[in-house]
């Protein structure tokens, strides 16, 4: 690239020449690629821009690549550095709110987190510190004094790649609904309270993708290759959908023990784990459309999620309206209800997550090879008419 210089213009008696590379009747900001040598070519920069920096005839510029294809110029400033976050904290406040303050921070791209409590930092502030430092990736206390204590963040920032944490949030996601599954099957299942730490996980996971594409839009920020989950904005959706699928794999873990424990006749808790197993084949498949984006199959999945909706509201209104299980005590009841209502929550969620991998295939169609990797659907998993109701 080179210092752009004017050239005379025809109201100064001169001829109606290009400026900056760009020619009559174009943007002004434009630039055409200029040839500069046998094999190179470059772009002026507007003398603007370049005085306003005091750079000169050899003064050093950075590129960067960025994942959209375009190039980041900057000058000699050093990046700017990412937000701190200082909570004043006063007495008698729930502890509860200094913790969504710190995480508010920490997903908004902050690299330092400052807790400050005017007569002593109590045992419930350190408490939330040391919980947020624990549900969270690499933020560590540097300086804990009478009253005030200081986290700071140590992990790579926006270098940190999201395609393998978010397959790692899916993973734990699918998991644990399939365990939420047993709840109503197994007397001895695995406890909700386990599943809730696992939730706990999934949340930081997330936290850390949205605090990752967060730390990206700090001008300078170091970025990373393309990965196979690369958009920003799909990203973040991924995340968010993810998190609510492993937080009704909770909610139906609460309410599966009940079924069990008020004697639901097994009839009702046969077609209910038919429809549940078939939406986790169904949330594996739109997982891996978003993955591998793929128009038809990312069709197919949709299709799917809402066959498997009708399912839900026809099995609902066998149960309920149509009275065919015979009388259910009511704990029975509300518990179906609960469950029910987080397995059609976790098929919204699963036409979400294909919605995603639909956006990405119109936008970026995958070559033939790439989407192959992933399966296709099979009759054995699309939504069937053979979920017998009762």
């Amino acid at each position: 690239m080179k210092e752009g210089k004017g050239q005379p213009n025809a109201a100064e008696g001169g001829e109606s020449t290009p400026l900056h590379g760009t020619y009559a009747g174009e943007d002004p900001a434009a630039r055409r690629l200029q040839r500069m040598g046998s094999v190179t070519v470059g772009v002026s920069l507007p003398r603007a821009w370049v005085g306003e920096r005091g750079l000169s005839v050899g003064s050093s510029v950075t590129l960067r690549a960025l994942p959209d294809g375009s190039l980041l110029l900057r000058d000699r400033a050093p990046p700017e550095e990412p937000p701190r976050v200082r909570v004043v904290v006063t007495r008698g406040a729930p502890p509860e709110h200094i913790f969504r303050e710190l995480v508010a921070g920490y997903v908004s791209g902050a690299s330092e987190f400052e807790l400050v409590e005017s007569g002593g930092l109590s045992p419930e502030t350190r408490q939330m510190a040391s919980v947020f430092s624990r549900r969270t990736v690499e933020p560590e206390i540097v300086l804990e004094g009478r009253e005030r204590l200081v986290l700071r963040d140590v992990s790579a920032g926006s270098g940190i790649d999201v395609g393998p944490i978010l397959r790692r949030m899916f993973a734990l996601a699918l998991e644990m609904q399939r365990e939420a599954g047993r709840t109503w099957v197994e007397v001895d299942a695995l406890s909700p309270s386990s599943l809730a730490s696992r939730d706990d996980e999934v949340d930081r996971y997330a936290w850390l993708v949205e605090r990752t594409l967060a730390l990206r839009s700090v001008p300078g920020a170091p970025g990373v290759g393309e990965s196979a989950i690369a958009a920003p904005f799909q990203a973040l959706l991924l995340a968010r959908y993810i998190e609510r699928v492993a937080d009704h794999a909770v909610h139906a873990s609460e309410n599966g023990p009940r079924l069990i424990d008020s004697r639901c006749p097994s009839r009702i808790l046969e077609s209910l784990t038919g429809l549940h197993r078939q939406v986790i084949e169904v949330l594996a498949q739109a997982f891996a459309v978003a993955d591998l984006p793929d128009l038809r199959r990312a069709n197919e999945v949709i299709d799917c999620t809402e066959a498997l909706h009708a399912t839900h509201d026809g099995l609902r209104e066998s149960l309920f309206a149509r009275s065919n299980a015979g009388p259910l005590s009511p704990a029975s009841a509300l518990s179906l209800a609960a469950v029910l209502e987080s397995i059609d929550r976790t098929i919204a969620y699963a036409q979400d997550i294909a919605q995603v991998g639909l956006d990405r295939a119109a936008l970026r169609p995958r070559p033939a090879r790439a989407r192959a990797l992933a399966p296709s659907i099979s009759s054995e998993t699309k939504p069937r008419g053979g979920i017998r109701t009762v």
